[in-house]
């Protein structure tokens, strides 16, 4: 399928969202566990993001697409980078900077002036308030808040439902409301 949307993955939630987006977009597309050499147009929907991003590496920036579902907003100056996912009735704001792979579930929200680091995924119903900045591969769990002018360092889990109202350090975990650091 030279002309056609290639979606690697296998079977897992973010190929399946992948591939379902790609429907309602009228996309034709072929689902792969591997890269076919013909590709065009291809799109990495691994669970796992360091594998995401490990594939993403060895593509031509060209060829790799992003995905956004027609009943997602993203503003017209947002600045989106390569492999990103973004599902239903989410929002990515004006003057966001969302950086490569990023995936933002059904319902969440990369609100106005936020950096969204590489490989940072946001479950169902997150919202990161203004002016927030991710380092790369942050979590953010379904119906997470991050409140504005707040940093969340790289690696860094928020649990689901977790209220984070201060800077986050790398490399941890933050639960509750408001939020803490396990461990």
């Amino acid at each position: 399928m030279a002309d056609g949307l290639v979606i690697i993955g296998d079977h897992d939630v973010l190929a399946r969202q992948a591939c379902e987006i790609a429907r309602l977009c009228s996309q034709p597309f072929s689902l792969c566990r591997e890269t076919p050499v013909e590709a065009q147009r291809i799109i990495v929907a691994l669970d796992d993001a360091d594998a995401r991003a490990e594939i993403v590496a060895c593509l031509p920036r060209n060829q790799v697409v992003n995905l956004i579902h027609p009943r997602a907003f993203v503003s017209a100056d947002a600045e989106l980078g390569i492999n990103v996912l973004v599902g239903a009735n989410a929002i990515i704001g004006t003057n966001a900077k969302v950086g490569d792979g990023v995936v933002a579930n059904a319902l969440s929200s990369i609100e106005h002036d936020n950096v969204i680091g590489a490989y940072t995924f946001l479950g169902t119903g997150a919202i990161l308030c203004g002016n927030v900045t991710t380092g790369e591969r942050v979590f953010v769990g379904g119906g997470a808040t991050v409140k504005p002018g707040t940093c969340v360092g790289a690696g860094t889990t928020l649990g689901a439902g977790a209220v984070l109202v201060k800077d986050a350090d790398p490399d941890s975990v933050y639960v509750g409301n408001p939020a803490r650091k396990l461990g």
